[in-house]
């Protein structure tokens, strides 16, 4: 009994039929839309949506995490097997090659976990001389305001100047759109500013713990594959 389910956790068509579920599932929650409930999936962390959120709303982002876990296994149960079956039979780089994009989906895969229960996203709007707070109870102070407009009065350039630090050692650094301030694991980007009646600055601010995980598995993976069509692109 344990033997044939090893088996079929080693096995490709396996893989390849939770791949086409997640595929599955994660298009019908893309077009079932869900509502208010459904659009809020984008502003938390995925956990606290799936707990704040019904089941008849997130069912099938359940299914995909199902699908998730189980190709997880998959991969870890085929990469045993690949290394017991190929070990000293074969050129090394082509034992290892896969094994890395196994190891690099995997980093993906918990990356996404640690971001899922760990991350943090908020939107809110700032003033001149206004201060963003943070749990440890330092304060990142909004010193300035700035935008810059075209001949026509169109906006072309806009940021905040934000100051962070202990008094007597602050720094200082300008956010503008794709420059956003990394300031204790916390990025702080500024998606909008008006400059009437007040200057004001729409400021998101994201934690994502797993961003580093993720940031190795997509290297892994993309060393996996390079190595893996040089070797065979040299037969």
């Amino acid at each position: 009994m344990l033997t044939k389910i090893y088996d079929r956790l080693a096995s490709l068509t396996l893989g390849l039929w939770l791949i086409g579920g997640v595929c599955l599932f994660l298009g019908i929650g893309s077009f079932s839309g869900g509502g208010a409930e459904g659009s809020s999936i984008n502003d938390m962390p995925l956990f606290a949506w799936l707990r704040e959120t019904p089941v008849v709303t997130s069912w099938w982002l359940w299914l995909t995490i199902a699908c998730l876990a189980l190709l997880a296994l998959n991969t870890v149960v085929c990469s045993i097997e690949s290394l017991r079956n190929k070990y000293g039979r074969t050129n090394f780089l082509v034992l290892i090659a896969p094994q890395l994009m196994h190891l690099g989906f995997l980093l993906i895969v918990l990356a996404h976990l640690f971001s899922a229960y760990g991350g943090y996203k908020q939107v809110m709007q700032v003033y001149e001389g206004s201060a963003i707070g943070f749990p440890d109870g330092e304060r990142v102070q909004v010193a300035a305001i700035t935008a810059a407009a075209g001949p026509m009065g169109m906006m072309t350039d806009f940021g905040a100047e934000l100051r962070y630090g202990a008094p007597g050692n602050e720094k200082s650094q300008t956010i503008r759109p794709n420059e956003p301030l990394f300031y204790k694991g916390v990025g702080i980007y500024v998606k909008d500013v008006g400059m009437v009646p007040e200057r004001t600055a729409l400021v998101e601010i994201h934690r994502e713990p797993g961003a580093g995980c993720a940031l190795a598995g997509a290297l892994l993976f993309t060393v996996g594959n390079v190595v893996l069509l040089a070797v065979r692109r040299g037969k």
